[in-house]
């Protein structure tokens, strides 16, 4: 099932990063067909802060060998903007996001308003197919090609930098202990033995997106407990939450936030920003205690949060802060699914300028440097980290057995929003759960009929 993959969406990273930020404006050729420039490219990102810096760095030395000058403009509802502009004919920039719905993809693919890497990256696109993780480019000829921009077996996404989730993060001065194998065994660790307060932290506040986090970690249970077909089923609507395999995962995920288990308790997890889910790692609530918790599960993007909200502690990966995967869920034959997420580029305006960039974007020259700003992970398998952390999420995607999409962002948007929700309701009423399966269920029923 490695054609269901990891998209990033970065919803996560750009909540903690800062409200949109316009640093230029568009000027690209009208309906994806009239932009001809030879030194000038614009394109729209969904980066602001520290991440827009790093994309930066990554085109200065494209900029200073072609001459060629990249206008950005940072816009995180570009979908939104480049569907008005492919309806009403007008201007589109260059480059942007392709679109995160798989029909709005197959739609701007059958209207031409998308370019396809093959043409694009003309003779370095099999050095790009054959350097990239395997299942982020890989053809399977089914639906999940969609999921990372491939239709009827042409690629029409870039795919530029990735995140891995679901691992589990602890301060490595409070937690001195052996990482738990399994579920279980998280479970059974006692964490006034390392001097915490609670087991975990989490964080569901996220303003109107609120609930994504819990999904996160709802859906690292489902892939490892069920395994890949129920996930991919799942996410296409073809199986039902109410059956005993989603219906076992929220019970599992039920545990992580009952209020002997988490925080201080399931208000908190509902009220707390996620940028600040892991501050109780290395804030003690009181004199008697280390830490507020033990464990916090995150994606890789969260060592950002770490450094921002302590810069008096000056942490150091490796040294003050670890992580360990997620463990197993019981069933070893799904232990090495991995959820990812990715950032791509998608070319709207086929000019000599663009094909340059998309080359250049393409290499581990550029992605290296991408990697040595940090706080991400590259797409190409080849590239170094000097972040002991990244280099063992870059080793976890390598031996990925199926590297597995975040399911919400790929779900109808009435589903996607219901399944956010309910997972607030079910922290707050664990007793509600079996009636929010049945209210999923109508949802299912009624966003996938009309998507």
């Amino acid at each position: 099932m490695a054609g269901v993959l990891a998209r990033l969406s970065s919803r996560a990273i750009a909540g903690g990063l800062g409200v949109m930020l316009l640093v230029a404006g568009c000027q690209s050729g009208g309906g994806g067909t009239q932009g001809t420039s030879s030194t000038e490219i614009t394109q729209w990102v969904a980066w602001g802060g520290q991440e827009l810096k790093a994309y930066r760095d990554v085109l200065a030395p494209f900029e200073k060998d072609t001459g060629i000058k990249v206008h950005l403009t940072t816009n995180r509802e570009s979908n939104t903007a480049i569907a008005a502009g492919i309806a009403a004919g007008t201007e589109l920039p260059d480059l942007a996001p392709g679109p995160s719905d798989p029909q709005q993809l197959k739609d701007w693919v059958g209207k031409d308003a998308l370019k396809p890497m093959e043409t694009v990256l003309e003779g370095k696109f099999n050095d790009y197919m054959s350097n990239t993780y395997t299942p982020l480019v890989t053809v399977t000829n089914g639906p999940n090609d969609n999921y990372v921009g491939i239709v009827n077996g042409k690629h029409y996404e870039l795919i530029v930098k990735t995140q891995v989730k679901g691992l589990v993060w602890y301060n490595k001065k409070v937690f001195t202990g052996t990482a738990p194998k399994t579920f279980d065994e998280m479970l059974a660790i006692n964490p006034s033995q390392y001097g915490a307060q609670k087991l975990f932290c989490a964080a569901f506040d996220s303003g109107g997106d609120s609930g994504w986090p819990a999904s996160d970690d709802l859906n690292n249970i489902v892939m490892r407990q069920a395994g890949e077909t129920v996930y991919a089923n799942w996410i296409q609507g073809k199986q039902k939450w109410s059956s005993p395999e989603i219906k076992s995962a929220y019970q599992s995920f039920l545990k992580t936030v009952a209020p002997s288990a988490v925080y201080g308790g399931p208000n908190t997890v509902l009220a707390t920003a996620f940028q600040k889910g892991g501050d109780p790692l290395f804030k003690a609530p009181d004199a008697s205690s280390k830490a507020g918790c033990l464990f916090y599960e995150q994606a890789t993007f969260v060592t950002n949060f770490f450094t921002q909200d302590f810069p008096d502690l000056n942490l150091k990966a490796g040294t003050d802060y670890d992580y360990f995967g997620h463990p197993s869920m019981g069933n070893s034959q799904f232990d090495n699914n991995v959820n990812f997420f990715y950032d791509n580029v998608a070319v709207y305006n086929n000019t000599p300028a663009v094909r340059k960039l998309m080359q250049y974007l393409s290499t581990a020259q550029a992605q290296q440097i991408w990697a040595n700003d940090g706080g991400t992970l590259g797409a190409i398998k080849s590239l170094t980290y000097t972040d002991p952390l990244f280099k063992g999420a870059a080793d976890i995607a390598l031996k990925a057995k199926n590297l597995l999409i975040t399911s919400g962002d790929y779900m109808p948007t009435d589903m996607k929003h219901a399944y956010w929700k309910s997972l607030l309701q079910v922290t707050k009423d664990p007793s509600s759960l079996n009636s929010q399966l049945a209210y999923l269920d109508q949802v299912q029923k009624a966003s996938y009929s009309t998507s």
